[in-house]
């Protein structure tokens, strides 16, 4: 059986949190995605990878707290806050994030990342 959308997006969720899975987010976004973030957008069959190479040196670590959930058709929208440790070693957490998917036959096909990071003094902006 088919993952719903929202199935694929916790499954995202989960692997980003799991360093040993991290590195296979990959499998689940098309060939054709579109992962665009604060500062920067990625295309194609390496968008997952340019993604990650694009978080790793932003800061030490980072976690979220899932509030909303919002799921219209293929579209899953998540609403929460950021925490972690900055790479000067200083905690943040209540760092507003909102990510939206959009998940055609399985697979994300785009991610569009808005959070406050640069705002609250995390990440340069």
């Amino acid at each position: 059986m088919a993952r719903t959308p929202r199935e694929t997006v916790e499954e995202f969720f989960e692997r980003m949190a799991d360093p040993d899975e991290r590195e296979s987010v990959g499998e689940l976004f098309a060939d054709d995605a579109v992962i665009t973030v604060p500062g920067a957008r990625f295309s194609g069959p390496e968008a997952a990878a340019s993604f990650l190479a694009f978080l790793e040196p932003r800061y030490e670590r980072a976690g979220k707290a899932f509030g909303r959930w919002t799921v219209a058709g293929n579209r899953v929208v998540s609403q929460g806050t950021l925490y972690g440790v900055d790479n000067d070693g200083e905690p943040f957490e209540e760092v507003r994030y909102v990510d939206v998917y959009e998940v055609d036959e399985g697979a994300i096909a785009r991610l569009d990342v808005y959070n406050d990071l640069a705002v609250e003094g995390v990440v340069e902006p």
